[in-house]
């Protein structure tokens, strides 16, 4: 094969990929109208994160992260890692999470509560404050539940 065949090759290859890149560019959709204040969509596979609007804004926990926070204590309780009658003394950060117009169990910074009546209060309230509580319980603190929930 002579350098000018290679080259001829190597060019026919180039315009080749352009196109199919720039005809891919414009096949991917735009990303989806969400009646949402924040969203994210990522891959499970990689964490790549493939579309999102306001993904670092501060909001109240939301209901599938209460629902996961349920889930999360559930199998910490049936490893026994947790008791059901553990007490937790409500923290600054857990009392703080009022959000306007957020929901709370009214928690006060101190109060001694125990492992099944912050569950009830996620559950039965919706309660923000009971959430953060039993995240701070299970795991330490919110970043390291956050961790336990993703992998969960």
């Amino acid at each position: 094969m002579t350098l000018k065949t290679i080259i001829k090759h190597f060019l026919l290859f180039s315009v080749f990929c352009s196109i199919s890149i720039s005809a891919l560019a414009e096949s991917m959709p735009s990303p989806p109208e969400i009646a949402a204040k924040a969203w994210v969509l990522m891959s499970y596979e990689s964490g790549q994160v493939i579309a999102s609007e306001n993904e670092h804004a501060l909001l109240a926990p939301a209901s599938l992260t209460k629902i996961m926070t349920t889930y999360v204590v559930g199998i910490e309780l049936k490893a026994g890692h947790i008791a059901a009658n553990d007490k937790v003394i409500i923290s600054e950060n857990a009392w703080g999470q009022k959000f306007p117009g957020s929901s709370k169990m009214f928690l006060n910074i101190g109060d001694e509560v125990s492992v099944d009546d912050l569950n009830r209060g996620v559950i039965i309230s919706s309660g923000n404050d009971a959430t953060v509580a039993l995240a701070e319980h299970v795991a330490g603190h919110q970043p390291a539940f956050i961790e336990m929930m993703n992998r969960t």
